[in-house]
């Protein structure tokens, strides 16, 4: 058996002995991805001991870091979280904020509804002539959900233009609650979620809007007491069964 060069490098790869081979060859197969630096272990003459491979200077080539580039462009400030004006600031900003703003919302939710029924009714009878009356029913039907979608549509993007969420919109299924959403629908500026503030125009509309919810309920409870004193009274009793006994026999029952 021939005696290894004095050259001589042999290392261990998952637990078989391989060489031997020269620093240089050795290197190569390092540079290749032959050998692992924490795993693979290597040995040479006058060595004590077998090293990992890692541990062996100019075996693996060092790799420093990148030198910087210098840019060319100016230095950037670094990042700020951006201070809030204040309620006036934002306010001033109307415009920026995404979303429906009251205008858009007043004409899709009140002036095209009645526009679109009152040009809908002027134009049924041409209409008809023209498609027949059983597409005219369709149609009839269809054209009742046009206003209704614009107006969810239209409600979804103002309440994202006041700074809520657009799942608010349930609320206007909720009794009593609906109030408060609608009032932040028709009464609020733009962001109004953030910064808490109406200008001269909500202030108004906030006025005639809380104006309505009061006509409204004070009307339902005028209706309650006028109908329950009218159980009560007989003279109203004996008037409503005289007009029950002048309706036909079969309209007023068996």
């Amino acid at each position: 058996m021939s005696e290894a060069p004095q050259d001589a490098w042999f290392y261990s790869r998952e637990g078989e002995q391989l060489g031997p081979l020269t620093l240089t060859e050795l290197r190569v197969k390092a540079a290749e991805g032959g050998l692992n630096p924490r795993l693979d272990l290597v040995w040479t003459q006058g060595m004590a001991d077998w090293k990992p491979a890692g541990e062996i200077d100019g075996l693996f080539e060092k790799r420093g870091a990148p030198e910087p580039v210098e840019s060319l462009a100016p230095a950037a400030d670094p990042y700020q979280t951006p201070k809030s004006g204040g309620a006036s600031e934002m306010l001033s900003h109307g415009g920026d904020w995404p979303g429906a703003r009251r205008r858009s919302f007043y004409l899709m939710t009140i002036l095209f509804p009645f526009a679109w029924n009152l040009g809908f009714a002027f134009g049924a009878a041409f209409l008809s002539q023209q498609f027949g009356p059983e597409i005219m029913g369709v149609a009839t039907i269809g054209a009742a959900f046009v206003p209704l979608l614009l107006a969810i549509y239209f409600g979804l993007q103002r309440l994202m233009n006041v700074g809520m969420s657009r799942w608010w919109y349930l609320g206007n299924l909720v009794p009593i609650l609906n109030f408060w959403v609608s009032y932040r629908m028709y009464v609020c500026p733009a962001g109004y979620a953030y910064h808490k503030k109406l200008d001269g125009v909500g202030v108004v509309l906030a006025i005639l809007y809380w104006l309505m919810i009061g006509l409204v309920l004070l009307s339902v409870i005028a209706v309650i007491a006028v109908l329950f004193g009218a159980v009560g009274n007989p003279e109203i009793r004996q008037q409503f069964e005289e007009a029950l006994r002048s309706l036909p026999k079969g309209a007023a029952g068996p």
